[in-house]
């Protein structure tokens, strides 16, 4: 094979390893950068976005991309460099640099628009980093000019904010900095080095003094061209492209859901997008800046006086989803498109040109030599080898990193609520109890969304129980049969697997009265007639007191016990006698060795393995745990009980027939029967989508004989029951 094949399986390689990079990076957008209270807000808010603000963004976007590279490209230019770009080729810099810029904190991405440019085009690298630092200067200088504007437009108004006079000073002093630092610093620092280091035989040395040395001669030269008005307007017509493009965007979010946020005065909204986009600048480690450019823009709000705070924040976050999601999709074709077209890797181009000053000679005529080589080599026959591996290992990380991403949006849940389904029996058919009084709750989605209903065990009756139009699980009965604890989501759907984005209610099930007792918080359960516990923030285990609704923390992660801080916890039952708490947690975030781990936390602090499955629970006496383990002879699962002190295990129900996936095991209050349910098998196992049936099954009597509670195709979840005494 000849090089030429080789080279080109090489630039393929390198686009499909692009191609999935930024499709992961894309995934990644709602993986990581989305929370789990905020997700469920965000996804509805992302679809009602107005398809005609969001193309005038974009075509304001490609307007500010095709700008912002003649600047670059004016700049090189303006420093000296002969090898100077073509504006296309300056487009695909510029479009990459836009979508890696972001990647690390404090902007260090922009790193990227160097390597590009002198690794790519040749363009030596002294140019490289006066026409980056240049521009950001620049950049500071148009936000200058802005923020006067913006003051400028509110003292005709009669009032000007604090909030523009801080930015005012900000703008001011990074302005100064960065323009004392380029033409005042450097050119006095330059010779002081010269001549303390000019003797120096470390090549390091050498070679960062010449770097220097170019970079300072490289910004007089653009300083001393006479074109600086050209390029501070350039540049202020880059911040006016951009800032207007986000305005769109933001229009776009909040025209069909916050009219009222659309409302709001365009200096108030472009102050918020500054404050956003200073404060993605700081050195903050934030992945895409997610989480620090929301903050900033909501702090910029909430000193203008806008009071729905949260509402902003979930606007600000799509605005940078919307945004990001541009910058990787156009970014990522650019780059596929560089890696095929660019030309041939300009080996030691940031040293080739004329060596002026005597304290580089020896090292100049070595690199001459290394380039030589270098040139030789690659008239061989062959490719480097170091190409192919990179290439490869380019292409695996990149495969990895996107197979991980999948796998994590498919921890996120459905995105979507599953069909009700359809009846398949009579109610009568469910109830065969031999006189047993008492009824079963549960959650179910056969009214089209997932309400709370109760059947009663003697006349088979079923009553819905709820009617909100959001989500609504995980119903627990007090023991003196009168109260339900539940869950009801933030949005309309929201997965079980979001454990964050419920509040708890207390319903009387004699009036139908209800009100919220825990916010941020899911997984309620009775410890006696007027406390329960709740799982809040998804790693906070709280006791409250119902009537008063005082609060205490019973158990946080990595607070006074030994789990990593902020693990998520999973169904947490804190038994009201022992003080034992047990959850379940995933072998990622705590360590273990196997799947998930069913953990005991005792009141000390300390915690041990009960049992390789999940959904534990005390029994109602709290002397036993129930659990979910898997079913080794066919996949499926089983319940199992175990002793808290022994960690002895025996099975307690392991169904065969048509319905053999069990889960959600919950003692009835007299201790004589267990509720659970049970879909057909592994492959029906998403516990909110997938067709489960409420089951009632007497502890110690036949599995086979387990009394089927629903029949319908729907989701029923989440069961618990209560029997007379």
């Amino acid at each position: 094979m000849n090089q030429s094949w080789f080279r080109s399986l090489i630039k393929f390689a390198l686009s499909i390893g692009m191609s999935l990079l930024i499709l992961a990076l894309l995934l990644q957008l709602f993986t990581s950068g989305v929370s789990d209270s905020q997700r469920p807000a965000v996804l509805p808010l992302l679809k009602s976005t107005s398809i005609s603000l969001f193309t005038a963004y974009l075509a304001l976007y490609v307007v500010s991309l095709f700008v912002r590279a003649y600047r670059y490209r004016l700049l090189i230019g303006l420093a000296g460099e002969a090898s100077l770009p073509s504006m296309h080729q300056m487009m695909l810099v510029t479009g990459i640099r836009n979508m890696v810029v972001d990647m690390l904190p404090a902007r260090l991405g922009e790193l990227g628009y160097v390597g590009l440019l002198n690794r790519g085009y040749g363009v030596k690298l002294q140019h490289c980093i006066s026409s980056l630092s240049l521009s950001i200067a620049l950049d500071f200088i148009a936000l200058f000019a802005i923020v006067v504007a913006i003051i400028a437009s509110q003292f005709l108004g009669g009032t000007v904010s604090s909030w523009a006079i801080g930015a005012l000073f900000v703008a001011t002093v990074l302005v100064c900095f960065a323009w004392a630092g380029l033409f005042l610093i450097l050119p006095w620092l330059v010779p002081l080095l010269s001549r303390r280091y000019a003797e120096s035989a470390r090549p390091i040395i050498v070679k960062g003094l010449r770097l220097l040395i170019d970079f300072n001669t490289s910004l007089q030269s653009v300083y001393h061209s006479g074109r600086a008005l050209s390029v501070i307007s350039w540049s202020i017509l880059i911040r006016v492209l951009k800032y207007s493009g986000f305005y769109l965007l933001f229009l776009a979010v909040t025209k069909a859901n916050f009219p009222e946020l659309a409302a709001l005065p365009v200096n108030q909204v472009i102050s918020a997008l500054i404050g956003g986009e200073v404060a993605a600048s700081l050195p903050i480690p934030a992945f895409m800046s997610f989480g620090v450019y929301e903050a900033g823009s909501v702090l910029v709000f909430k000193m203008l006086g806008v009071a729905e705070l949260g509402t902003v924040l979930i606007v600000m976050l799509c605005v940078h989803i919307l945004s990001q999601l541009i910058e990787y999709v156009l970014g990522g074709f650019l780059a596929t498109v560089f890696v095929w077209r660019s030309r041939k890797l300009n080996r030691g181009s940031d040293t080739a040109d004329s060596q002026s000053n005597s304290i580089y000679g020896g090292v100049a005529k070595e690199l001459r030599f290394n380039q030589a080589l270098r040139s030789s080599a690659d008239q061989s026959r062959f490719v480097r080898p170091w190409l192919i591996i990179s290439a490869i290992l380019f292409t695996l990380s990149a495969s990895l990193f996107f197979a991980y991403q999948v796998w994590s949006s498919s921890k996120l849940g459905s995105l979507n609520a599953p069909a009700s389904g359809e009846s398949i029996a009579s109610a009568k058919t469910a109830t065969n109890l031999d006189g047993v009084k008492g009824f079963v709750v549960f959650s179910s989605n056969r009214s089209g969304n997932h309400d709370i209903y109760l059947r009663d065990l003697e006349s088979a009756e079923l009553k819905r129980v709820t009617t909100h139009r959001n989500t609504e699980t995980y119903p627990r009965i007090s023991p003196d049969g009168r109260f339900l604890v539940f869950s009801r989501a933030h949005q309309v759907w929201v997965s079980q697997r979001n454990i964050v984005a419920w509040d708890v209610f207390l319903l009387e099930l004699a009036t139908g009265a209800e009100r919220k007792i825990a916010e941020n918080s899911t997984a309620p359960a009775w410890l006696n007639e007027n406390k329960i516990t709740v799982l809040r923030d998804g790693y906070i285990v709280e006791k409250i007191d119902v009537d008063s609704l005082e609060r205490s923390i019973v158990f946080e992660s990595g607070v006074d016990n030994q789990m990593p801080k902020r693990t998520k916890l999973h169904n947490p039952k804190l038994n009201p006698v022992s003080r034992q708490l047990v959850f379940t947690a995933r072998q990622s975030a705590i360590g273990s060795n196997t799947g998930h781990w069913g953990t005991a936390i005792d009141s000390n602090g300390s915690h041990k393995a009960v049992y390789n499955g999940c959904e534990l629970s005390w029994s109602t006496d709290g002397r036993r745990l129930f659990q979910v383990a898997l079913d080794g002879s066919d996949g499926t699962n089983r319940f199992v009980e175990v002793d808290p002190e022994t960690l002895q295990v025996s099975t307690l129900l392991n169904l065969s027939g048509e319905f053999t996936h069990e889960y959600w095991p919950k003692e009835s209050n007299n201790g004589n029967y267990l509720v659970f349910g049970a879909s057909r098998g592994q492959q029906f196992h998403e516990h909110d989508t997938q067709d489960y049936e409420i089951f009632l099954w007497k502890r110690g009597s036949d599995p086979s004989k387990a009394h089927r509670i629903t029949f319908h195709t729907g989701n029923d979840n989440w069961p618990d029951v209560y029997i007379e005494r």
